[in-house]
């Protein structure tokens, strides 16, 4: 071998002694004054293992330490209390998004920070209602270019996910209903723009299989407005929570479909496990040692009256079907309300959050959940208010366990750095957005409320209402299928979304009630 005469290779770690741990080649060009690192086994964790070593790098140096800290925004954007004012929440937590919004199109730093402290602002100053309401438009006015161009040609809007038919499809649709707006008002300054912004909203709601009739159906009410005009009264939110009211399950019947309704006494769980997955024991100290753990990671459902798959893979449940998933470390729930518990304690939110005036009515909440070394936490939760569908939180939560699996598949989540909030911090924000009397809606929430170790009296379970007289505790609908029969809108079609799930089981609600009213 021939050394450059730079020396670029002399720099470089001989790769033989790094494999072998030797090197047999003669005149070898690369470094080998340099010693192998141990090699750690392999884990999982949130406490940023290479961090030590970075800084230890920049310590040693030459080049000089500038410090930049950039200034960190809120992930959420609640609408700080006021008492002297009846504003509802809901339009204040709008007006919020609407502020943040505009100052991240002014290049604000920190838009979800300003938004709330100028919102505020405004509120706090405000004599009355319409006083609120000016103060908002005229800054969502400033700078604003009113002038709305239309479009030279058509081009439907772009799906993040699979669209429900092809380009040119979708542009024969707009065609027509560009040509329907027309007829109807000759003078419509932009139908262009708008049959697209129509055909969007039904596209974004279907599947393949249902896009054509909606998108007809679309053009048939276009077509005859008069037919569809106070076609059916919309309720108001003081109807809407008469409605919601009658739909709170009763505590017997949450207790029945396995939701914890006291606190528990605590247990002290047993050191030996059983993995959720494999379904083999392992000692709790020994779950971050490196092993193979062979599994299905698909539900069990039926495929005729005498077989059973695994969903994940097709295979026989019960027959010689090898395990489709591998994983390096075994996994638990805690097996009572007592270890859960024991773990992590349980509250009332009577006891915890009272009664709070400026409270959100009704929320949506969904969360999703992971596998750490304290067993299934609470990685993410999403509260969507039920009046405007806007996101009141969606935040990550830091787990108190180390990680072993994000359950990225379902959950979502990719990662979950350091600064996320912690639980403590979560639940104390959860506690401006809702209180004791707040309506929760969502689909199993009792899973979702035991992750957040909360006992909540006011529930609206979609798995245990819908469909009406055909639920029970041992077999509940998939709120995709609520979704898909009642709406005509397809779900969960890829990674998990909580935003899109809670606002499925509100509008899941709001259908029912709109049905019967």
């Amino acid at each position: 071998m021939f050394k450059k005469r730079d020396g670029y290779f002399d720099k470089l770690e001989c790769p033989e002694i790094r494999k072998n741990k030797k090197c047999t080649v003669l005149n070898c060009i690369f470094n080998h004054d340099f010693k192998l690192k141990e090699v750690n086994p392999k884990k999982r964790s949130l406490e940023g293992d290479e961090l030590p070593k970075l800084v230890k790098k920049l310590d040693q140096s030459d080049k000089p330490k500038v410090k930049v800290e950039k200034a960190q925004d809120t992930s959420y954007t609640i609408p700080k209390a006021i008492n002297h004012l009846q504003i509802s929440r809901s339009d204040r937590t709008i007006n919020v998004k609407k502020i943040a919004k505009y100052y991240l199109g002014l290049n604000h730093d920190t838009p979800n920070k300003d938004a709330i402290e100028k919102e505020y602002e405004m509120a706090d100053r405000s004599n009355n209602l319409e006083q609120y309401k000016a103060f908002v438009t005229n800054l969502l006015e400033e700078n604003k270019e009113t002038k709305v161009e239309e479009p030279k040609f058509i081009l439907p809007k772009e799906i993040k996910l699979a669209a429900p038919a092809t380009i040119q499809v979708r542009k024969k649709f707009i065609q027509i209903m560009v040509d329907t707006l027309k007829k109807n008002d000759p003078n419509i300054p932009t139908p262009i723009l708008k049959a697209t912004e129509e055909e969007f909203k039904v596209a974004t709601e279907c599947t393949p299989n249902t896009y054509s009739q909606s998108i007809k159906s679309k053009i048939y009410e276009l077509n005859n407005p008069e037919k569809f005009e106070n076609k059916k009264k919309k309720l108001t939110d003081s109807e809407y929570l008469t409605k919601l009211e009658e739909l709170v399950i009763p505590r017997e019947t949450l207790i029945k479909f396995g939701y914890i309704m006291n606190i528990p006494d605590s247990i002290v769980p047993d050191n030996v496990r059983t993995c959720r997955r494999c379904n083999n024991e392992f000692k709790l100290q020994e779950q971050l040692k490196p092993i193979q753990c062979h599994y299905h990671s698909g539900k069990v459902i039926k495929k005729d009256a005498f077989n059973k798959i695994y969903e994940c893979c097709g295979g026989v449940v019960g027959g010689e079907t090898d395990s489709c998933e591998v994983s390096e470390h075994h996994v638990f729930y805690w097996n009572s309300p007592g270890e859960m518990q024991y773990a992590l304690p349980f509250h009332m939110t009577s006891e915890l959050f009272g009664i709070n005036s400026q409270s959100f009515k009704v929320v949506g909440i969904d969360c999703e959940m992971g596998f750490t070394t304290r067993g299934f936490e609470l990685l993410r939760i999403t509260a969507v208010d039920f009046f405007s569908g806007e996101d009141i939180i969606d935040i990550l939560v830091r787990p108190k366990g180390e990680v072993i699996d994000l359950n990225t598949k379902w959950s979502g989540i990719a990662e979950i750095k350091e600064e996320a909030m912690n639980f403590e911090d979560l639940i104390r924000l959860l506690g401006e957005v809702i209180d004791s009397n707040t309506i929760l809606i969502g689909h199993g929430l009792e899973n979702d409320m035991n992750s957040m170790r909360l006992i909540h009296e006011r529930i609206i379970d979609t798995a245990v209402l819908y469909p009406k007289h055909k639920t029970s505790p041992k077999f509940r609908f998939p709120l995709k299928y609520l979704t898909f029969k009642y709406l005509g809108r397809t779900i969960q079609s890829g990674e998990h979304d909580s935003s899109e799930d809670s606002l499925a089981a509100i509008d899941v609600v709001k259908y029912f009630i709109n049905q019967d009213s």
